[in-house]
């Protein structure tokens, strides 16, 4: 049967690809918006706007009755979050990502709609040791990275999962999503840095587990429709070193990849020079946390998802391709 899914977060680079998947396969989807906010991502597609903010819950409560009311099992996906390694957003981030997740949980109990789909993170899990893979088991030992996000993230899972007495709650923790779309700006800047700035001596030492959004979004469908009550679904199509992946992205370009991955004491160095320079002047970019994420082994199996939900991810080098070719199609590289 399907659903009517409310969609937090629904304007951004993922969740309104998740939109577009769930509308494509025949569901009515709303997707809750501020009066402000650009929903050019979905220009053209068929659904529902409900106007109110994450902590508003009132807006929360009337979008999620006007569901119900419709008579067809009731989906929410939360996927609004603030993501930043900016030490100026912490409390930013704890607002949108904790008590926005708690405000949802609220409406959703009142409302008590059929199922929620909560969209947490691969940081949210942990980091590994080189060359080892982590599963949805694997303890949390995130917080010693110092990330505001990672803890934030890991938070608002914890409150999703602990409402499954209440709630069919299902969770999903997709890796570093790349993909065509115009309001990807970590992808965007990642190509564009390698494609047209300096030549780069180093790459970080740390790793990445990465992932297509359309992929995402598909292994956010399975999980509403086929996932198991409080399971945790990594989504990840593959594990790349930064070296690795640098040097992959770099060949697709056409220009000199970087040879080597940084020496951990050099890393450690520009940590410290980071930390320093953001007590007077913080950067944008290279933040201290910033560095401490990229230094860090984030490497996943998402055996569980392709068992479990039959997802099947695109390979990354297509997904690459396909980002490379949007990109300088608009004149964006």
């Amino acid at each position: 049967m399907k659903a009517n899914v409310l969609i937090t977060g629904g304007t951004g680079f993922l969740g309104s690809e998740i939109a577009r998947v769930l509308v494509e396969r025949g569901h009515e989807v709303d997707v809750l918006a501020r009066t402000n906010a650009d929903r050019s991502l979905l220009h053209g597609v068929p659904v529902r706007w409900r106007e109110g903010d994450l902590l508003d819950a009132n807006a929360l409560d009337s979008s999620l009755e006007r569901l119900v009311a419709r008579g067809r099992p009731t989906w929410v996906v939360h996927s609004a979050a603030v993501i930043s390694y900016a030490t100026r957003d912490r409390e930013l981030q704890r607002r949108a990502n904790v008590e926005g997740t708690r405000a949802v949980l609220a409406a959703c109990r009142k409302q008590r709609i059929d199922r929620l789909l909560h969209i947490s993170s691969v940081v949210a899990v942990g980091h590994a040791r080189a060359g080892e893979l982590l599963d949805e088991d694997a303890p949390y030992n995130n917080a010693e990275l110092r990330c505001d996000y990672a803890d934030t993230k890991r938070a608002a899972e914890e409150l999703a999962l602990a409402a499954t007495t209440e709630l069919d709650v299902v969770v999903v923790n997709p890796g570093a999503i790349f993909g065509p779309s115009p309001r990807a700006p970590n992808t965007v800047k990642f190509l564009q840095q390698l494609a047209h700035g300096p030549r780069l001596p180093y790459t970080p030492p740390g790793s990445l587990s990465v992932v297509g959004v359309r992929d995402v979004a598909e292994g956010c469908r399975l999980a509403l429709e086929r996932g198991r009550r409080g399971r945790r679904y990594l989504l990840c199509e593959s594990a790349w070193t930064s070296l690795e992946s640098f040097q992959f992205a770099a060949r697709r370009l056409g220009v000199a990849p970087p040879r080597r991955a940084a020496p951990a004491a050099l890393w450690r160095a520009l940590e410290l020079g980071v930390t320093a320079l953001d007590t007077f002047v913080p950067p944008k970019l290279l933040t201290p946390t910033a560095v401490r994420m990229l230094g860090a082994h984030f490497r996943f199996d998402s055996a569980r998802a392709r068992s479990e939900l039959g997802w099947s991810p695109a390979p990354f080098e297509a997904v690459l391709d396909e980002t490379i070719a949007a990109l300088r199609s608009r004149g964006e590289l």
